[in-house]
């Protein structure tokens, strides 16, 4: 099919060219005095088929203008590539090393600053999670208190359960 096509196009384009010359020469040559042009015609036909017969040619040669393209273009591509790599390893690696070293700074500032808290159900001190007691008022931080409808620990001095919102009483004593 590409073959027909590499034929074809040129063809039709050649076609269309002569039929343009004759319309541009009929055009021109009623300037002279030649009366009206007759032949002028022959430029709307001629310049549709210069249009098509480039258009088959663009398709019938695009793969092989394509590789060509590649081929010149891609040993010099691969060579400015390998020479701006080799001029730049140094630096890529310091810029590499100085990235690293600002995230692993961050992500301690980070752990330092985002210690989960509780506050405390007393005094309202913020408290890390993992402490037992408050180190404002030295009230026990663990929930104790269960929850009578659901089960669930609440705060020592919770009146309703944070989870159903039921009265809170101590399973074992029936509050």
């Amino acid at each position: 099919m590409r073959d027909l096509l590499r034929v074809v196009g040129p063809v039709v384009c050649v076609i269309g060219a002569i039929f343009t010359a004759i319309g541009l020469w009929s055009f021109f040559s009623a300037f002279g005095g030649g009366g009206p042009p007759r032949y002028f015609w022959c430029g709307f036909v001629g310049l549709p088929l210069v249009s098509i017969g480039s258009a088959i040619c663009k398709y019938a040669y695009i793969g092989a203008v394509t590789r060509y393209i590649a081929n010149e273009v891609s040993p010099v591509g691969k060579d400015v590539v390998n020479y701006m790599a080799e001029g730049t390893k140094g630096a890529v690696r310091e810029m590499a090393a100085a990235v690293g070293e600002g995230l692993r700074t961050r992500a301690s500032s980070e752990e330092a600053r985002f210690v989960p808290v509780v506050q405390c159900h007393k005094c309202h001190a913020e408290n890390e999670k993992l402490a037992n007691f408050c180190k404002g008022c030295g009230t026990p931080l663990a929930k104790t208190k269960p929850c009578a409808g659901c089960g669930e620990w609440n705060d020592p001095d919770a009146r309703f359960c944070n989870y159903c919102g039921k009265v809170v009483g101590d399973l074992s004593n029936g509050d």
